[in-house]
């Protein structure tokens, strides 16, 4: 009898050690199982928060490449896709609310000649001399673009024609005051404008054939009157 209580106490023991393992690796597995959503959700929010970053970069991009292609490419002014942008934008305020803007059409003069003598180099430093001197001399709200080879515009807000016409004698006289010099060679600069205010009536491409026309007019008065002083 003796030895059979012995036989079944030594029975019992690797029983309840067995029993104490299992629990344990059963709370273990609990508290993985606990854990592992807690794991998950952090990994998660570092990869929203990831993706935010790539998204607001991206967004970013966009809108310099969007900025960048109304932009001249040579010069610090709008191209012609941006003023036209700019322009029509500014129609639709004045045809609403009935506000003064009007419109300074500019032609570099002889620009093929500065080209043809000096090089490319010079027409490029022409460009960059007459836009630095029309940025300096309108206000932050008035809008400044080259159009296209030699030709620039300008819209004044808040100015009549005879407010423009006085802006647009300004700017020939700062430029033919502030001659080029290139390569240690003066080189003369002069400019011809043609004004026009805009009207509820207008279109992108009615006010600037306007403006384009008076000024084509305004170089053949000058054009005219420097041949009768030469006779």
């Amino acid at each position: 009898m003796p030895g059979k209580a012995k036989n079944t106490i030594v029975q019992e023991r690797p029983a309840e050690g067995a029993g104490r393992r299992s629990r344990n690796l059963e709370s273990a597995k609990g508290r993985a199982v606990a854990e592992m959503p807690t794991v998950a959700v952090s990994r998660l929010m570092a990869e929203l928060d990831q993706l935010k970053k790539e998204l607001l970069a991206a967004q970013n991009h966009v809108i310099e490449l969007e900025s960048k292609a109304h932009e001249d490419a040579l010069l610090p002014v709008l191209n012609r896709r941006g003023f036209d942008r700019e322009l029509e934008r500014t129609l639709a305020y004045v045809k609403r609310h009935g506000t003064d803007v009007s419109l300074i059409y500019i032609d570099l003069d002889d620009f093929k000649d500065v080209n043809d003598i000096h090089g490319h180099a010079a027409g490029d430093a022409a460009l960059m001399h007459l836009a630095d001197i029309l940025a300096a001399s309108v206000r932050s709200s008035d809008i400044v673009a080259r159009l296209g080879g030699d030709e620039f515009a300008i819209l004044l807000h808040r100015a009549d024609v005879d407010a423009a016409h006085l802006k647009a004698d300004q700017l020939g006289r700062a430029l033919d005051s502030s001659a080029l010099i290139f390569g240690g060679k003066e080189i003369p600069m002069s400019l011809t404008s043609g004004t026009t205010q805009l009207r509820s009536t207008d279109t992108c491409a009615s006010v600037l054939a306007r403006a384009d026309k008076l000024m084509y007019e305004e170089k053949a008065r000058r054009k005219k009157a420097a041949q009768a002083s030469r006779t």
